[in-house]
């Protein structure tokens, strides 16, 4: 099995690299000392020089998963040597054969025996986001895929984990691979290389180049690796059980069982306004659990506004006084609305970043990054005078409030800001502190506040890296929304994306004007308004419908076409839940999709037993299992612009 590949390179306890001064580390006298408890193994590696590295291992056995980060600490009275190279994953492991390319070739291997590289795009403002066309043919080469003696490079863009690039990879041989995720919110970097029998995978933060003072203490990038035998799905869906398991910060003990159902208002609407639309929803028994406000509350000086399209909301950031203007109550009015009709309270804020007239940036500058080419201040989290103010502001709204979800965005790419504020000797170290403060944040609020929900946006989805999935949940996953009636067909594309690699993301069907709308936007958590003329009734039968549905999408996930936005196609996927051996199936024949029947092949299917389907719009029927392996799912859908689901339950014998 792959897992003892893993295992066997623990072992060894070299599992990252790093040059200290101009040598390998491991090249240098240094003492090791390890430790195992349960599942978790401790390397404590001491220098010479009173650098002190400590790795911490953890396995997770039920997954034949491993999970490692690493801590530098000079203990000494005198600076560190240069610490540069580090590569906090540096590992070479097994994957089966690969031939030399011939050089006689156009193309050097058959597509299906090829090393392919399933490396998703991150969030880009597309309907392609986190998706990967593994078999691309670019210039008479498939360049997510790997030969012999070729070495791929991966970056993340401007500072935030997931925009351009995700730092997830799936790298997968005839029936065998690994998994790996890296765990760094900031501006992470990765080699890929192959020879005949072995991959190397080597991961980091892009820049370190510096020395540590005396008595400082940095943790750097983590690492998840998932090694495995089976084929690419059957693998990601392995993932997803893990991240559901170990990392999700939705269904911890104390939290929300599921990602919300949220109702979203716009922060510079009136209080009154945004209380009619509670209202409205208590009156008409709307299932909602969450109130939603966005952006725009904020500031001493906003005037209201309709929407984010309107006013001069962004120059406001940074002074996180409710807007008497807009609310007059200080929103208390609006908190108290909200849970009379049994929903939480999330509320949006960009705390890390400031406008540079905002009254703390004038009060403070030394709590502030600025960069050469922007107006906006960046607050320092890697500071404690500024973490503590970042910390003080939101406990005191929450607190205030009775806040229950808190919506960070951070919508600025902040490699700049940590570049230019860098040593020539420390170069990395404004990055590592600042994206350790984040953390440190983040872990203190749900210290004090246990089952806050933290809604992780940067643009969508920019910063969804391994580390802040165990800390919050994206409940927007891509501003392709941000257009109320942005092309539909890309929520269908984003679900079968992202739900590739996490188990809960959240999607809006933006302006509703029917039910193939709506239903292309369910995925493990759904916001959306009250657009204008919706029938009250039909909506309160779709929330209904939505909240049937939802259960469904964290478990295993089977996309059943490829990804295309294409209006005339269909598309479909399948949720299936082993657990409970039931399913959905979402199916949607396109507004120019010529053809009225399609047949799919779903997963999980038990050909030696039964499946009773229903559908969501009435009607039942039995399916063999050997016929739903043998010949498919067929559907016929006589009209397009048209959108199913089918629930279905194993039939036990």
């Amino acid at each position: 099995m792959q897992i003892q590949n893993v295992i066997d390179l623990l072992k060894t306890g070299k599992q990252f690299s790093f040059l200290l001064g101009d040598q390998n580390a491991w090249d240098t006298p240094f003492q090791e000392e390890v430790s195992v408890d349960g599942n978790i193994r401790t390397g404590i590696y001491r220098f010479e020089d009173g650098l002190v590295v400590t790795n911490i291992t953890r396995l997770f056995p039920e997954f034949g998963a491993v999970e490692w980060v690493n801590y530098f600490e000079n203990t000494s009275d005198r600076p560190t040597p240069i610490i540069s190279q580090l590569w906090d994953c540096d590992c070479v492991l097994p994957l089966g054969n690969e031939q030399a390319a011939d050089s006689t070739s156009d193309i050097a291997s058959p597509v299906e025996a090829a090393t392919k590289i399933y490396a998703p795009s991150g969030s880009t403002w597309s309907p392609y986001e986190f998706y990967c066309d593994v078999d691309e043919l670019e210039d008479r080469a498939r360049h997510n895929h790997i030969q012999p003696g070729e070495t791929k490079t991966y970056a993340a863009s401007g500072g935030r984990s997931s925009e351009k690039r995700a730092p997830y990879f799936n790298i997968h041989k005839q029936g065998e691979g690994y998994i790996f995720a890296i765990g760094w919110s900031g501006q992470w970097n990765s080699e890929i290389s192959r020879t005949e029998d072995t991959i190397t995978f080597r991961s980091k933060i892009e820049d370190t180049h510096f020395r540590l003072l005396p008595g400082e203490k940095i943790r750097t990038s983590s690492i998840v690796i998932l090694p495995y035998n089976g084929n690419f799905v059957d693998a990601q869906n392995q993932w997803r059980r893990l991240l559901k398991a170990e990392f999700a910060h939705v269904g911890m003990p104390g939290r929300d069982a599921f990602a919300p159902l949220t109702l979203n208002v716009w922060g510079g609407l009136p209080s009154d306004k945004v209380i009619e639309s509670i209202q409205k929803a208590k009156d008409n028994a709307l299932s909602f659990e969450y109130l939603w406000m966005d952006a725009g509350w904020y500031g001493k000086n906003t005037r209201e506004s309709q929407n984010a399209f309107q006013d001069d909301w962004v120059k406001a950031r940074g002074d996180w006084t409710v807007s008497p203007i807009v609310h007059p109550n200080g929103l208390m009015d609006v908190s108290k609305a909200a849970q009379d009709a049994g929903l939480k309270f999330l509320l949006w804020f960009e705390v890390e970043r400031a406008d540079q007239n905002a009254p703390l940036v004038c009060r403070h500058p030394e709590y502030f990054l600025s960069s050469d080419t922007h107006h906006n201040k960046l607050l320092n989290l890697g500071d404690p005078a500024a973490w503590q103010v970042a910390y003080d502001i939101l406990a005191e709204h929450f607190e205030k409030l009775n806040i229950r979800g808190y919506r960070i965005d951070f919508n600025g790419a902040p490699l700049p800001y940590w570049r230019r504020h860098d040593d020539p000797d420390r170069i990395g170290i404004t990055e590592i502190k600042y994206i350790t403060g984040l953390y440190r944040l983040f872990d203190a609020l749900l210290e004090r506040f246990p089952d806050l929900l933290i809604d992780n946006c940067a643009s969508g989805g920019r910063r969804l890296d391994i580390e802040m999935q165990r800390r919050g949940v994206s409940l927007w996953r891509s501003d392709y929304q941000c257009t109320a009636n942005y092309d539909i067909e890309a929520s269908q594309c984003h679900t079968m994306t992202y739900s590739t690699w996490m188990p809960y993301s959240g999607s809006t069907p933006g302006t509703i004007t029917d039910l193939y709308r709506f239903r292309s936007s369910y995925a493990s958590s759904l916001t959306m308004w009250f657009s204008a003329n919706i029938c009250m009734e039909s909506l309160k039968k779709w929330l209904q419908e939505y909240l049937l549905v939802r259960p469904y999408f964290s478990e295993d996930f089977y996309p059943l076409c490829q990804v295309s936005v294409k209006n005339d196609t269909w598309c479909a996927f399948q949720f299936d839940r082993p657990s409970q051996k039931d399913g959905i199936v979402q199916v949607f024949r396109r507004d120019k999709a010529p053809y009225e029947t399609a047949v799919y092949s779903l997963g999980g299917i038990d050909k030696d037993a039964s499946y009773q389907f229903t559908d969501a719009d009435g009607g039942e029927f039995v399916i063999n299992g050997k016929v739903l392996t043998e010949e498919g799912f067929r559907i016929t859908l006589p009209k397009p612009h048209t959108a199913k689901v089918y629930f279905y339950k194993k039939i036990e014998a």
